[in-house]
């Protein structure tokens, strides 16, 4: 599920796919705006046919967080 979401990331940012790692912080590292974020979220609500709360979403600071619980909950 990381491969997934790195690929889905470098759409938004232009980085060496090799510095995003599960530890990389979306806001600190890839400055990834808010709006980027909720628009990758629907991407992957639509594909996996899940719904990610604002409560839980605020709790995914990593690329990490965010794999983890597409793992747990796909």
């Amino acid at each position: 599920m990381f491969e997934k979401v790195r690929t889905m990331l470098l759409e938004y940012v232009d980085v060496d796919p090799r510095t995003i790692t599960p530890e990389t912080e979306f806001l600190k590292d890839l400055k990834v705006t808010s709006y980027d974020i909720l628009t990758m979220v629907g991407e992957l609500e639509d594909e996996f046919g899940i719904h990610i709360s604002d409560d839980e979403l605020k709790d995914m600071l990593t690329v990490g967080d965010l794999a983890k619980y597409l793992s747990e909950n796909v």
